[in-house]
């Protein structure tokens, strides 16, 4: 039923690969995300994920290399290892706190690239504008539809699902995590289909679309599509409806609850919401 659709869009629809380092550890870890152009001039949407990974890339870089400074700083004698504990306390570094993340947005432009993200000041959508000066990679960009989905349309989804990159390493001269030319540097599309469930409100407007079938997390961003082709919505993320009266919800001080059974179900950013946040930046789209 998408053949023609997934045909259609794959070539306006873009990985991005994420790498990260916690601290104290020298292990690499994998991370993707989906995003997608809606015009030939570098414009592109995705979730406020991608968003959060830019600033957090900065500010953990900034985090490690202020711990590194005052760690040289500290003097080597009988006390350091008890100065060197103190200062990671001091600092908030814990074992699950990432100290270095790197990214790389595939197949989108080449030669000196500059990225400006503005997140929705509200719901789960970013846009991105990708400039160069020497040309843009992707082919062609995505139509939205005319009209909304509706409840019980059978819809699908395009993105990436997992992280099959394995192009980095840890560089123990520069104490770094990097891209490198090792490994497999590519990531494949992954197709999702399902069926419109209802419509989540906030009391202001209905800003999601929920479907069945949830995508992975490295979907989010990925555009979600009617059979035509033509874009209704944006993969958000995932929510979990609990099945059964017995079902005890966690709480402080409680067992965790027992799954008798759930419904894995995914969470779209509404088309109506995306067209209104392009609208409101001057963005051009094409619409069917």
């Amino acid at each position: 039923m998408f053949v023609n659709a997934v045909d259609q869009l794959r070539d306006s629809i873009r990985p991005m690969h994420i790498i990260r380092r916690r601290f104290g550890d020298n292990a690499v870890l994998p991370d993707i995300a989906t995003l997608f152009f809606v015009n030939e001039f570098g414009y592109a949407i995705t979730s406020k994920r991608v968003s959060s990974i830019l600033k957090a890339s900065a500010n953990a870089e900034q985090l490690y290399r202020m711990y590194l400074q005052k760690r040289s700083e500290l003097p080597h004698d009988e006390g350091y290892r008890f100065a060197l504990k103190r200062l990671e306390k001091d600092m908030k570094l814990m074992p699950e706190t990432p100290v270095q993340i790197r990214y790389a947005f595939m197949g989108c432009a080449k030669g000196n690239i500059r990225i400006e993200c503005t997140p929705h000041p509200k719901y789960d959508l970013a846009l991105l504008h990708f400039t160069t000066d020497n040309e843009y990679l992707y082919h062609g960009h995505v139509t939205f539809a005319a009209e909304p989905p509706k409840q019980g349309q059978t819809v699908c989804r395009l993105g990436f699902a997992m992280p099959e990159f394995r192009n980095y390493r840890f560089n123990g001269e520069t104490d770094t995590i990097e891209f490198a030319d090792v490994g497999k540097g590519i990531s494949s599309l992954f197709a999702l289909d399902g069926s419109v469930t209802r419509f989540l409100s906030d009391g202001e407007r209905t800003f999601a679309v929920e479907t069945t079938n949830a995508g992975p997390v490295g979907m989010n961003g990925a555009p979600l599509f009617n059979k035509e082709g033509h874009v209704i919505g944006m993969q958000a993320g995932m929510g979990v409806m609990l099945l059964g009266a017995d079902i005890k919800m966690e709480t402080p001080n409680q067992e965790p609850y027992v799954d008798h059974g759930a419904m894995h179900l995914a969470v779209n950013t509404h088309l109506d919401v995306i067209k209104d946040f392009l609208h409101a930046q001057n963005v051009l789209f094409y619409e069917a």
